[in-house]
């Protein structure tokens, strides 16, 4: 029954797809033009995951397949390989990285495990850092390239360490500010966020969570502002910065 439910939507793909009977928008995708929304799907997974939405969460993971069914039937036209293939080779992948659950294996505790994970996925590349996407969003790369070397040893002993390493990139910020050196600064302030999400990786807290908590927290405090300013008959651009602080500050303490 399940593989049938399988078969019907790589059905439904390939009828898409058909050349003569297809729909006109799905036949002249390709691999390139569809990777855009593959994306998109992800982020609106995503955004269902944070806000717990499971009705939600379940059409968009269906979104998300249908993303990978697609360019898997593009493949299959080119005669590369199908969406059987795609299932065969993800399979056999994650047998082959749990030995310790589908073989013998055995690793002492999880930090163990993890380097071994790394050494096996990394074992082709020249340098530790190869296997990391150029196309990762900025955040995610420095996040991978941050464990990377942290399984290495490249680490700070200890979170004040890491913080003290944020508080180092911001004196040398504030020296290239006064210094006025556009080129300087843009560098200082790479290293300033870069250690700052560094400090996220230390605590052992994913960035992106941590920073879409701190939008929603600052999108809530200003609609706070903004009832505020509305019940005083105030016009929100017509106050200037220090008025707009004192409303900020009403704001968090409501």
């Amino acid at each position: 029954m399940k593989k049938n439910k399988i078969n019907k939507i790589l059905k439904v793909m390939e009828k898409l797809r058909d050349p003569k009977k297809g729909c006109a928008w799905d036949k002249k995708q390709t691999l390139n033009t569809i990777i855009p929304y593959s994306i998109e799907e992800v982020y609106e997974v995503a955004e269902q995951v944070y806000t717990k939405n499971y009705i939600k969460l379940k059409e968009e993971l269906g979104d998300l397949l249908f993303q990978v069914i697609y360019m898997s039937q593009i493949a299959s036209e080119k005669n590369k390989f199908n969406f059987y293939d795609v299932v065969d080779e993800i399979t056999n992948k994650m047998m082959k990285r749990h030995p310790h659950v589908f073989k013998n294996k055995k690793f002492k505790n999880i930090k163990e495990f993890k380097n071994w994970w790394e050494k096996s996925k990394n074992k082709n590349n020249k340098s530790l850092l190869d296997g990391i996407p150029i196309t990762y969003p900025a955040m995610l790369q420095a996040n991978k390239i941050q464990k990377k070397v942290a399984s290495v040893g490249f680490e700070y002993l200890n979170n004040e360490q890491a913080i003290n390493k944020v508080i180092e990139e911001s004196i040398e910020l504030k020296k290239e500010l006064k210094n006025n050196n556009k080129s300087k600064i843009k560098k200082e302030l790479g290293d300033l966020i870069f250690a700052s999400l560094d400090v996220s990786r230390k605590l052992k807290f994913n960035p992106e969570e941590i920073l879409k908590k701190g939008n929603r927290k600052f999108i809530n405090r200003w609609k706070k502002l903004e009832k505020i300013i509305k019940k005083e008959n105030k016009d929100l651009n017509k106050l200037n910065s220090n008025q707009l602080n004192k409303y900020w500050n009403l704001a968090k303490i409501n």
